[in-house]
């Protein structure tokens, strides 16, 4: 009976282990190719944002945001931390003082558990459109 249950026992760890290598992560696209398959490449820095509304973003890490301030403003946001939020965010809005989005401020980023959180902002890039890119090419 105990080498039955050992035979299980066995089957069940390699199991987990085959489990575990299937969905270990991929090694992560480089940032330049994310923002290529968006039909973007990375700009000049700047320091400040006029504050305009936000018309939309797409989280490409948890490090990079793009936010998108109208039809032909798309702007790279590159955060000091890791933010995990951001993946799930069901609401982004910035904080600022000044009236204008700089390096200094911070996100305000409420995932899809209502949970809000803070995410200080590090540089701030123009993002400039390109052709997109198609992955296996």
């Amino acid at each position: 009976m105990k080498h039955a249950i050992f035979a299980n026992c066995g089957g069940v760890i390699l199991l987990l282990l085959a489990v575990a290598c299937a969905s270990a992560p991929a090694d992560p696209v480089p940032l330049e190719d994310q923002l290529a398959q968006l039909g973007f490449a990375i700009g000049q820095p700047v320091k400040r944002i006029i504050n305009y509304p936000v018309s939309g973003w797409n989280s490409l890490d948890r490090k990079h945001v793009i936010m998108n301030f109208g039809a032909a403003r798309n702007y790279l946001l590159t955060l000091r931390t890791s933010c995990d939020d951001v993946l799930s965010a069901s609401l982004i809005a910035f904080s600022t003082t000044v009236g204008n989005l700089t390096d200094n401020d911070k996100l305000l980023v409420r995932n899809s558990s209502n949970h809000l959180s803070q995410c200080y902002i590090s540089t701030i890039h123009e993002l400039e459109k390109i052709n997109k890119t198609h992955s296996g090419q």
